[in-house]
């Protein structure tokens, strides 16, 4: 999903209203995996997802690994917080594993059938596996971990709104079997099923409560969380006894390193410092201003990755004026000179988005990128035909009212680093040259939250979705999801689009899917529901001394498992 505010669904915020929209799928008939066709298992392909790195790998050692921003809670089945899944990838395991072709593979599910309704999906579990605290891995334990997601006590955000639409329940068929029960065909559930959202938890741990499991959660990962140290770091410490890495990992048996220190490091500059002196061996985010320098430093890797998803955008309220007229919503996208904006702000660190959602996502078409590159004319016109005029202080004005949009954005530490605002900035100048009056106002996390949940208290706010699918698209822009906080932000209510993406959704011939989700990036695109930035992505400064880190496709976790340091 999407950090910090940017990701913020509670459970009391994913309504019952979600009924599925059945009559569209059932049309379209299919089964329902992108991984293997119905009534057969998975392929295995063992080594194909993570980078192949020459040298003899050294055990001992700790690794520390400086990032932006500390999670809320360390149980990614809560909230939805992005920063929860980097570090949660490290001691929990999944179901199964994405390669970077986007086919799934083995982790603790060994294979699967799927039903040719894509109804259903039998999952055939690994024997032997225990979670760290000694309690057995086994299909109780799967439906489990899918009973508390769903429970409205642990306010889990993005597996809600994954689930909740088309979950029906989960039946065990014997210790090491147990079957998903869907209520209409949903093609990318394995995909989905992959990221680290979906972490496997030990059901003693789970029982103990959501306040308690935030501190200390326990999976069956190659690590192990000793400690959090609020405000400072998290230790976490090798799990001796790990035996379930997934396929597509080079070490198949305990991690190289004895121990992680995931330290917070909000400071861009502070971060990248540390990463320089040799007192962190990798950073995430490294800063924009210091991007060329990472790259030419012959004692620095740099691994960047394209997350799938809906890029970083600005959500339009397309429900009240005045981004409930397209010719405005036309016009900002026209006024914003994102490419600008962006290159300004990030140096050449990250791409600009034109599109619906990100180049990296499966089935991404560029022949809907790029309606709206910079011109300053179309938006004055459009807003000329809009009805907006200007005044004498160059500010757009109709019926009275002035043309002024109220762009919120979070304040809290780490959440809007000074590129950021900057980016922000930029887009407020560009737009003002059109009429417009943008108006940032910062929010502590706390007022954010409660206010980017009411349309009307907002005009425009930055956010993003990282997600392995384009039925993103569906969860921030569908009828569905239109009174799910923080789901359909920019108010979307397309009948077309809906039944668009639900056929994608229900079928597997991929064909079928790349006519229809090229279909619902034009129906996005067209329309102006909101303004790409960029795409989100995980860009990684790595020591030459440390070896063999690899970045998990689904979501863009740093992989510590395989890793080691060199003396």
């Amino acid at each position: 999903m999407k950090p910090s505010l940017k990701s913020r669904l509670t459970a009391l915020a994913v309504f019952a209203a979600l009924a599925a929209l059945t009559a569209v799928v059932s049309a379209c008939g299919g089964s329902s995996s992108t991984a293997a066709p119905a009534n057969t298992t998975s392929v295995v392909g063992v080594g194909a997802g993570a980078k192949k790195v020459e040298g003899t790998p050294v055990k001992g050692g700790t690794l520390v690994y400086g990032t932006d921003r500390e999670p809320t809670c360390l149980d990614p089945h809560n909230l939805g917080d992005m920063p929860q899944t980097y570090v949660a990838r490290q001691y929990l395991d999944s179901l199964v594993s994405m390669q970077p072709d986007g086919t799934v593979v083995p982790w603790l599910a060994e294979k699967w059938n799927i039903s040719k309704d894509g109804l259903q999906y039998t999952f055939y579990l690994k024997k032997g596996v225990n979670f760290t605290d000694g309690t057995p891995f086994d299909a109780e334990a799967v439906k489990a971990n899918f009973e508390q997601t769903l429970d409205p006590e642990t306010q889990s955000s993005t597996n809600l709104v994954y689930l909740l639409p088309i979950y029906k329940g989960v039946d065990v068929l014997d210790k090491y079997t147990v079957r998903i029960n869907l209520k209409r065909p949903y093609s990318p559930f394995l995909d989905v099923l992959a990221q680290a959202f979906f972490g496997m938890e030990s059901p003693k741990a789970m029982a103990r409560g959501i306040k308690e499991n935030c501190v200390s959660p326990v999976g069956t990962g190659p690590f192990i969380l000793k400690k959090w140290k609020k405000g400072q770091e998290i230790d976490l410490v090798r799990n001796p006894n790990y035996n379930s890495p997934p396929a597509d990992a080079n070490n198949q048996g305990p991690a190289y390193l004895d121990a992680i220190t995931w330290r917070f490091i909000p400071d861009p500059s502070v971060r990248w410092q540390a990463l320089q002196s040799g007192e962190a061996q990798a950073i995430f985010n490294i800063p924009p201003e210091d991007f060329a320098a990472a790259q030419s430093d012959p004692n620095i890797e740099v691994q960047q990755f394209v997350h799938a998803g809906i890029g970083h955008y600005i959500v339009l309220d397309n429900s009240e004026p005045p981004f409930d007229d397209l010719k405005v919503r036309q016009a900002f996208n026209y006024a914003a000179n994102t490419a600008a904006a962006v290159e300004s702000a990030y140096q050449g660190a990250y791409p600009v988005a034109t599109s619906a959602i990100s180049s990296g996502t499966p089935f991404y078409t560029a022949k809907y990128a790029n309606l709206y590159p910079h011109n300053l004319a179309k938006a004055e016109k459009l807003l000329d035909e809009a009805g907006w005029k200007k005044n004498a202080n160059g500010v757009r004005e109709k019926d009275g009212k002035q043309l002024t949009v109220k762009f919120i954005y979070g304040s809290s530490p780490g959440e809007t680093p000074p590129a950021e605002l900057t980016l922000y900035q930029n887009v407020q100048a560009a737009a003002k040259e059109a009429g417009f009056e943008v108006t940032l106002v910062p929010q502590p996390l706390a007022q954010h939250n409660e206010q980017a949940n009411i349309p009307k208290d907002y005009d425009a706010e930055p956010t993003y979705w990282n997600c392995p699918t384009p039925m993103c698209m569906y969860i921030v822009a569908s009828t569905e999801t239109y009174d799910s906080p923080f789901a359909n932000m920019s108010r979307i209510k397309n009948p077309q689009l809906d039944q668009t993406l639900l056929a994608a959704a229900a079928t597997t011939d991929r064909k079928k899917q790349a006519a229809l989700y090229g279909k619902a990036q034009q129906i996005i695109a067209e329309n102006a529901y909101w303004v790409p930035m960029y795409p989100e992505q995980t860009l990684l400064g790595i020591s030459k001394k440390l070896k063999g880190v690899w970045i998990e496709p689904s979501e863009g976790e740093p992989i510590l498992s395989d890793a080691w340091l060199e003396g």
